[in-house]
């Protein structure tokens, strides 16, 4: 078990994630680099395929697939969310959304304690029911692992039965 998974441990229930790749390569620093930060739509392709098989193992009429939302400036900005764009044949469910702060930092431009700092950024959309339901969060990266805590903890909230994850990169 990794150090991050060993202090979650100690003050959460564990969150199981699977990623299908290491982030701190020059080559998936570069694709994220890319993909994200300079919104090249196209590269999506490169891991959609081998994201979304990772993702059906656990079956549709079993699961919720739920991708981590983006805020509204990123998405004006960026013109995607750059999970759902790891999914083009899966249907997510958009049970998430970002509460709207004013002057919110990204997480990538934070360091990892600001990032374990962070507060709950996320609320549930009032039309979803996820009473005993199980829920596959979709992220690209697991960093400290954060995001994943607060969605889960939402969802939890929400009656959700079971919540694990999934990533492109940790």
């Amino acid at each position: 078990m990794c150090l991050d998974c060993q202090r979650w441990q100690r003050t959460k229930q564990l969150l199981h994630n699977q990623a299908l790749y290491r982030y701190k390569t020059p080559a998936m620093v570069d694709f994220f680099e890319r993909y994200k930060f300079h919104g090249d739509y196209r590269l999506r392709w490169v891991f959609a395929s081998a994201y979304q098989k990772l993702v059906r193992q656990y079956p549709r009429r079993q699961w919720l697939y739920v991708p981590i939302p983006v805020d509204k400036e990123t998405f004006a900005n960026r013109g995607f969310n750059q999970v759902v764009g790891l999914c083009p044949e899966l249907r997510l469910t958009d049970c998430l959304r970002v509460i709207q702060t004013k002057g919110r930092i990204k997480q990538s431009h934070k360091n990892r304690i600001e990032r374990l700092q962070t507060p709950q950024p996320f609320a549930l959309n009032a039309t979803v029911d996820l009473h005993n339901k199980q829920i596959v969060l979709l992220d690209d990266i697991y960093t400290t692992g954060q995001t994943l805590y607060h969605a889960q903890a939402v969802l939890v909230a929400a009656g959700a039965r079971v919540v694990r994850a999934v990533t492109l990169a940790r």
